[in-house]
């Protein structure tokens, strides 16, 4: 009696069509739109970003409008083809078509593929520690302050851990403004109250005053318009050096919405700080308080009379979620520790660009040279094996994806080697099967005698593979953890299709099929 492979197929069917779901916008077969305001949603301002960056690299668009012939559109040349040309060509339209229909992420890219910076700060304590478990406890809220200050910049996929019994390290990957991060991080207090004592349009007009010890020169936060776009250039405040008042001494940190529906910043100080702020401000009556917020000064009102509510509201020109996100970071507090940058490492995004391209061309040039080879030996079963090795890549990619892995350069090597360990099951089947063959069985007997007896010969190299990234995992370093978990899921994968599907289709066809010969 013959099997009943449908459940089976169906099975593989639902399967297939899910990891389909998952990958494809991973792929690259739809166009990628930045999220340059990174608020967290595509809007038509991502959208006009996207078009304007194509049509950069379109040469009868650029001898069109490119008025002043210096290879780029500024602002005002895309404001004129935006007026022109938007009606035609839908400059605000999304690009992406049917991608919405698919799985809303993508693979992350790692810092070595996608660019960024990798840095290694110093763990300085405010007094000599002790003991070890000290030091541990030092360090593991120094990692949980610095992730909620780097959520709240919207860094996807930031890795924040120990480095070593001093140190921290610091990977982000993506484009993001490099001096904001820096001094979000390394801010020991985040929030600060300093009285300020002049302003100016530039640092170099303090003169000699900017060379003071007791005085710092602070950048102020660049000014914006009603559409979001920066107007202008940011001011510069020189303020005195000594901070009376920090974030240490926040009760609550909350987000309140203004008379005109603007977020903005709330605070209530605790018992300490409200004594601490009420005096600051009786002492500096007609005179101005700066805040400076992630090293950038937000307001500098002029003091008209004592604050002696323990309250305090910080305005400007906020997005509701950043305004949610620095709530969140001032709620968790102050950093417990000095943090002194000891190593900084940069990747640019055209290196990560070009690793990516060499890593998908070996990776093709590897998976076409598997196909010829395997179509060239097994014929018809090569074709059964060049599909499941094709579904196996879509289905490993889709795992990634799933469980928001992080995909780096030795992952992309994990992924060429997964083919290798593939066509390794097939080519033990498909030789066990030939021998069947040879033996004087029949077509459907030599298939499953084939799959039987190569089962634990796929079983025991897989499995040895296994043990092995499993030790790379655990001794190794972050490339090596990646290549090793991307491997072990490639084998994961690799089994289902090498010797679940591959069976299920060929029994497909031959018990469908009066031939008497297995092209093998």
């Amino acid at each position: 009696m013959r099997e009943n492979y449908k459940p089976k197929f169906i099975f593989i069917l639902v399967v297939f069509l899910g990891a389909i779901y998952i990958s494809l916008p991973s792929l690259g077969v739809f166009p990628y739109v930045e999220d340059v305001d990174r608020n967290g949603i595509l809007t038509t301002e991502d959208f006009r970003n996207y078009h304007r960056q194509r049509l950069s690299s379109d040469a009868a668009f650029m001898q069109k409008y490119d008025a002043d012939k210096s290879g780029g559109l500024s602002d005002s040349e895309w404001n004129t083809a935006f007026t022109a040309e938007n009606a035609r060509l839908g400059l605000e339209s999304d690009p992406r078509g049917i991608r919405n229909l698919f799985y809303e992420k993508t693979v992350n890219l790692g810092l070595d593929l996608q660019g960024g910076i990798d840095l290694v700060y110093e763990v300085v304590p405010p007094a000599e520690l002790t003991d070890s478990s000290q030091r541990n406890a030092l360090l593991r809220k120094t990692i949980e302050v610095l992730k909620n200050r780097i959520d709240m910049l919207k860094i996807t996929e930031p890795v924040v851990q120990r480095y070593d019994e001093t140190h921290i390290r610091v990977q982000l990957a993506g484009n993001f403004d490099e001096s904001q991060v820096k001094a979000i991080m390394g801010q020991t207090d985040l929030l600060k109250f300093q009285e300020l004592v002049d302003e100016k349009a530039s640092p170099v007009q303090f003169g000699a005053d900017g060379q003071n010890p007791a005085y710092e020169i602070v950048r102020g936060v660049q000014p914006v318009g009603k559409d979001g776009q920066p107007t202008g250039e940011p001011s510069w405040y020189l303020l005195k050096r000594e901070v009376p008042l920090t974030g240490e001494h926040i009760d609550s940190a909350f987000v309140r919405f203004s008379e005109m529906g603007r977020p903005e910043i709330g605070l209530r100080f605790d018992g300490d700080g409200a004594g601490v702020f009420g005096n600051l401000t009786r002492g500096m009556v007609g005179r101005r308080l700066a805040i400076v917020l992630g090293g950038e000064v937000y307001m500098a009102p002029n003091i008209e009379e004592p604050i002696t509510s323990g309250e305090c509201t910080i305005k400007g020109s906020f997005d509701v979620n950043y305004v949610r996100g620095i709530v969140d970071v001032l709620k968790a507090g102050s950093l417990p520790a000095k943090l002194v940058l000891a190593h900084e490492n940069r990747v640019g995004p055209s290196l990560g660009k070009d690793s990516v391209e060499r890593g998908l061309t070996s990776g093709r040039i590897g998976m076409g040279l598997v196909f010829v080879i395997m179509l060239l030996w097994y014929r018809g079963a090569g074709i059964v094996s060049c599909i499941t090795l094709g579904m196996n890549m879509i289905l490993l990619l889709s795992v990634l994806v799933g469980l928001n892995a992080t995909l780096t350069l030795p992952g992309i090597a994990g992924l060429v080697l997964t083919v290798g360990m593939a066509v390794d099951a097939n080519v033990l089947i498909f030789e066990r099967i030939k021998e069947e063959i040879i033996l004087g069985k029949s077509t459907l007997a030599a298939i499953d005698a084939g799959f039987d007896k190569a089962m634990s010969a796929i079983v025991d190299s897989n499995l040895t593979t296994v043990l092995t990234c499993l030790i790379l995992f655990n001794f190794g370093s972050g490339p090596l953890q990646g290549f090793a978990v991307t491997l072990i899921i490639g084998i994961m994968t690799s089994m289902f299709t090498a010797i679940f599907v591959t069976r299920v289709l060929m029994g497909i066809f031959y018990s469908r099929t009066e031939a008497s010969k297995l092209s093998i």
